[in-house]
């Protein structure tokens, strides 16, 4: 049985795309996620936003991972999916600005205390996210964003979907990404891409 590893920062548009596909081809073919955090702010807190728009969201990145790592360490692992899949649903559907009290809603949605929205300020959750983020990286073998993908040890950037995969397209991507992390040859393909955008 395949086994994925999925990196996200909850702020990355690439990855809540990749995110979702990866969820529906997974539970079909039933192979195993395990979901772990990484961090747009630790990736680029040495270079300067580009804009204030940049800054925010690298900001709220910053306080989200947080909240995830709080709820790590309040519930297990397995309480990640469900935050995920309840913060994306606000940030990249609903467009809702991450306040305190819409995280408050997102946790509550996702089975979790309220009041883990109170670590998106609480600073001593900032090593359990460096750390979940390291690993990524590690297991990359160099820089990476937001997404990076595990399949059985084997690890890539991305995928970067521009939309979101459905029927056959989403199924021929799935099997294509596991025989190319089979293949010990093969190391990247690039093209460019705009963000997805979500209705």
């Amino acid at each position: 049985m395949t086994h994925f590893d999925f990196y996200f920062d909850p702020v990355c548009p690439f990855a809540w795309a990749a995110s979702r596909w990866l969820r529906d081809r997974a539970a079909a073919h039933g192979a195993d996620v395990d979901w772990h955090l990484m961090s747009l702010a630790i990736l680029n807190e040495n270079e300067e936003p580009d804009s204030d728009e940049q800054h925010r969201r690298l900001e709220t990145a910053r306080r989200l991972g947080r909240v995830i790592a709080a709820a790590t360490a309040k519930a297990g692992a397995d309480a990640i999916d469900p935050l995920y899949t309840a913060l994306g649903k606000r940030i990249h559907h609903a467009g809702d600005e991450m306040t305190p009290g819409v995280v408050a809603e997102v946790l509550t949605a996702a089975g979790l205390p309220a009041e883990l929205a109170d670590a998106m300020d609480d600073e001593s959750f900032d090593t359990a996210v460096r750390e979940s983020h390291q690993r990524g990286q590690d297991a990359l073998g160099e820089d990476g964003g937001s997404p990076i993908l595990g399949i059985d040890g084997t690890f890539f950037f991305g995928p970067v979907l521009a939309d979101l995969p459905t029927g056959d397209e989403a199924e021929a991507l799935y099997s294509s990404l596991v025989t190319l992390a089979g293949t010990p040859t093969f190391a990247q393909l690039k093209r460019p891409a705009g963000p997805p955008t979500f209705s």
